[in-house]
């Protein structure tokens, strides 16, 4: 003898997978869906990238930054000069 509430619950069971049950070309195309979706929320990511790198590029000077480069560079070398002017003197004095 079956129980009225087993077979309720395998028919609701039955009716709720036949409600999901879809045809392999509408999941086909929910996945082109979600995949283009996604394209276009990396395309509008990566444009945004480019934008803001593209105007930080802009707002460089690349001159300045030369010459400040080249600046830094004579002080080192002034620097490394007088520093081995120094170990020179220390190895003099200590010999």
């Amino acid at each position: 003898m079956k129980r009225p509430g087993i077979l309720a619950r395998q028919t609701a069971a039955r009716l709720k997978g036949e409600q999901y049950a879809v045809d392999d070309g509408v999941r086909a195309a929910r996945g082109q869906a979600l995949a283009l979706f996604d394209l276009n929320r990396r395309k509008t990511v990566a444009d945004r990238r480019v934008e803001l790198a593209r105007e930080r590029l802009e707002k460089v000077d690349l001159l300045a930054l030369r010459g400040e480069l080249e600046t830094a560079l004579a002080d080192q070398t002034a620097i490394d000069q007088e520093l081995a002017a120094l170990q020179g003197e220390s190895v003099l004095m200590a010999g």
